[in-house]
């Protein structure tokens, strides 16, 4: 058996802001306007299921994930016809 290290990084915010950047797959955590963390290599489709997961287990509302579901699939058809 290999062993290897774990390592988790805590940090604490006053007053956090977020911010998602698809075209870089960076997820970025702002503390009041000024330190920053930065995510890299988050897509967008890891995104997208936090966001589901999110409306599912923390709002405890099923219309609203079947409606972001929706809005997903409108929003992914609308780009394919786009593309043709």
């Amino acid at each position: 058996m290999t062993l290897r290290p774990e390592t988790t990084y805590e940090y604490y915010f006053r007053s956090p802001s977020m911010y998602y950047c698809k075209d870089h797959d960076v997820f970025r955590v702002i503390n009041d306007g000024e330190d920053s963390v930065m995510l890299n290599g988050i897509d967008s489709k890891t995104v997208n299921s936090f966001i589901e997961h999110y409306f599912k287990y923390v709002i405890d509302n099923d219309e609203l994930v079947e409606f972001f579901k929706n809005t997903l699939a409108d929003k992914k058809l609308a780009k394919e016809t786009e593309d043709e």
